[in-house]
């Protein structure tokens, strides 16, 4: 049993005071996003959930030309990180099981920064598997994971969770889980059947900072630009806040200067890339950073198969062939071999970071769904 002492739980809960957080995204948290983020001024980044079955007992390995740590199982890889986010990475673990809950983290936790239980997720997959939003039902199962967390696992505990329609029935769960001794608690400002169109109810957090002070109690919900951070915290009280929508737009909003979304979509590529990224998994993020589907760039760029056809469309074709090409596997870019010879009839577009488009979108071939958040 790893209880932590006083002044290491203190260390642990000011880890996510102050903080301007990515927050967990279906799909797109994934690794490339990230660094990015923490790239553009992010404070902590959580990854996207991930089952705590599919990860229990995966097999770790490292690529030693990329530095790119990778957990697979059956062949398939299931979470990838990186030295440069070891201190910053947050694991996001779907779970309906103390049990498997603590063989996951087991599995991952030398490699994180800190753990946080989904209890928040509306999706059907997740629901009726008794995680995600489910558990918000079922605060026993809820706070035996976290207490088979919080007492087992070398790194900090954290939770996700969203309000109920009943603002008291709301505080009441806040406080179990607080006392299960969490480092901190993410809410979601929006109930179970709120759609991310539908405004996030920011009053609803005063009382639940009040409530569970002094610990740290995170915003998540409509922090779309970054003058929202200083209205969210002086209106809700909020220790920290966390983006998922604002960062797909555009993720230098992490800084008040932001760059244009052409040019983030460019260093977004480009890190992927040496990440070695899936890119069918590259390309369903770039469509949903560009909103202006009817933008030439977007037509070049949804009609690409490979990263050299992405990175021609983006005007970085000598990034491509100098550095790119040597990082990427055939796995993860398969359509570059039947792709070589038929760039050449593509217009590409002029990497000029003054064009400032807005993105938006869902996978590899034509987006029609926004990430959660």
């Amino acid at each position: 049993m790893t209880v932590p002492d006083s002044e290491k739980h203190q260390a642990w809960q000011d880890r996510y005071r102050n903080g301007y957080f990515l927050a967990p995204m279906v799909r797109v948290g994934t690794l490339p996003m990230r660094l990015l983020s923490l790239h553009y001024g992010a404070d902590l980044v959580w990854t996207c959930e991930i089952i705590d079955k599919s990860i229990a007992n995966c097999l770790r390995t490292v690529n030693d030309q990329t530095g790119v740590i990778s957990y697979s199982k059956d062949g398939r890889e299931i979470f990838t990180t990186h030295k440069d986010e070891k201190s910053r990475v947050v694991f996001q673990m779907g779970s309906a099981s103390p049990d498997t809950a603590l063989e996951a983290a087991r599995t991952i936790e030398n490699d994180v920064a800190g753990i946080d239980l989904n209890c928040g997720c509306p999706m059907k997959f997740s629901v009726q598997g008794g995680m995600g939003a489910a558990l918000m039902e079922d605060p026993d199962r809820l706070c035996a994971i976290l207490e088979a967390l919080v007492q087992n696992v070398s790194v900090p505990v954290t939770c996700k969770i969203r309000v109920f329609d009943d603002e008291e029935k709301t505080i009441e769960l806040a406080r179990r889980i607080a006392a299960t001794g969490i480092s901190a608690l993410t809410v979601h400002c929006r109930t179970r059947y709120m759609r991310p169109r539908e405004k996030a109810m920011w009053h609803r957090l005063n009382r639940i900072v009040d409530e569970l002070s002094p610990l740290p109690v995170i915003l998540n919900g409509d922090i779309c630009h970054f003058d929202d951070v200083q209205k969210a915290r002086e209106s809700t009280g909020a220790t920290s806040v966390m983006t998922a929508r604002g960062a797909i737009a555009n993720p230098s909003i992490f800084r008040k200067e932001s760059v244009s979304v052409l040019e983030a979509t460019v260093e977004f590529v480009k890190t992927a890339m040496r990440a070695s990224n899936s890119y069918a998994n590259t390309k369903y993020t770039v469509l949903l950073m560009y909103t202006d589907t009817k933008a030439p760039e977007y037509k070049v760029l949804q009609a690409s198969k490979c990263y050299e056809a992405m990175c021609g469309a983006l005007g970085i074709a000598e990034f491509y062939h100098a550095e790119g090409k040597l990082c990427v596997t055939d796995r993860n870019d398969p359509m570059r071999v039947k792709q070589n010879g038929a760039l050449g009839k593509r217009s590409a577009v002029k990497n000029e970071t003054s064009v400032d488009a807005q993105p938006e979108s869902d996978a590899a071939e034509t987006p029609t769904k926004r990430a959660k958040a």
